[in-house]
């Protein structure tokens, strides 16, 4: 994600170069008969959720606006998105199973894959699969942002979205123009023989995000100053990122992420933790040649390392 920051109400116009891996999220979606308890059936067994999602409100007017229980806002309002413009036969419902290979709080991107996955297995099962991969990834922003009322930039609904490797362009916020990025067989092969993504465990980053925030809305000063030239040159390097991807050069690429992960200590020193820290000087001790920080830092989330030609178990 380098880049990451510059896709965000308060960090935009930005670019950042996506890089989608797997293996991720998937959803299964099936009609049923409808149980008395909800109109669907939610199963996440990674994640311990096993319930029945339906409109909430008065028991007089129950609406999609609000869907209930509030256990899993991101995941109830996913499903109220389509499910709410839909006329399910009041015999049926929809059975949600949802698996990801990927740790929770790993700082990659998962809730907005999950996201994308349960419009997109919904919108195919109920809604005639009519929705684009782009508006999928508009439709996953604005169930995060505006129905569930989170902070989020929108680089990880598109990269989740289209798949692949993409340069975004940001702004105005949250407008994005998509250019995919065509990686040679023999780069992509090298890529995957050298990834190695080392996760610390979910955090609290909000303090973080906060801080962050509060340094770029404020009314000029040093802090303001620093954070904004981070951002600029965030921005840039994701162009860095883009243009040696299509160019085969993986470790120039790795170069790129070394300077975005400084960038964004430059943003804010508690992106970069103590223990993501200790992983780069591990890292680069067993030979790695690249590695970056990802999501919001602080004392979780993740690092993925770029090791060295066939380096990967060092």
């Amino acid at each position: 994600d380098v880049g990451g920051w510059t896709d965000t109400w308060f960090g935009s116009p930005g670019r950042v170069c996506h890089v989608a891996v797997g293996p991720g999220v998937e959803v299964r979606a099936s009609i049923v008969r409808r149980s008395p308890e909800g109109p669907v059936h939610l199963i996440a067994p990674d994640i311990g959720v096993d319930q029945f999602v339906g409109p909430g409100g008065a028991p007089e007017a129950p609406t999609w606006a609000t869907p209930r229980p509030g256990r899993h806002p991101l995941l109830e309002h996913a499903i109220a998105a389509v499910i709410g413009d839909v006329d399910l036969p009041a015999e049926l419902g929809i059975e949600l199973h949802i698996t990801s290979q990927v740790p929770a709080g790993a700082s990659l991107g998962t809730s907005a894959a999950v996201l994308v996955a349960v419009l997109g297995a919904l919108d195919a099962l109920v809604a005639g699969g009519k929705r684009l991969p782009v508006e999928l990834a508009v439709l996953a922003h604005q169930v995060e942002t505006v129905r569930a009322g989170r902070e989020a930039g929108v680089q990880d609904q598109w990269a989740a979205a289209v798949g692949g490797v993409g340069l975004l362009a940001i702004g105005p916020y949250p407008e994005v123009r998509h250019e995919a990025i065509a990686m040679a067989p023999r780069a992509a092969a090298e890529l995957e023989d050298r990834l190695v993504t080392v996760v610390f465990g979910p955090h609290d980053s909000s303090l973080v995000h906060a801080q962050v925030i509060n340094a770029m809305v404020g009314c000029g000063g040093p802090e303001h100053d620093r954070a904004r030239t981070a951002l600029r040159r965030l921005s840039t390097l994701a162009g860095d990122a883009a243009a040696a991807l299509a160019d085969g050069e993986i470790d120039q690429w790795a170069e790129v992420l070394v300077a975005s992960t400084e960038a964004q200590r430059d943003l804010h020193a508690g992106l970069i933790g103590p223990a993501h820290q200790a992983a780069i000087d591990a890292s680069r001790s067993a030979g790695a040649t690249g590695w970056k920080v990802n999501g919001a830092g602080g004392d979780g989330g993740s690092l993925t390392v770029v090791a060295a030609p066939g380096g990967r178990d060092a």
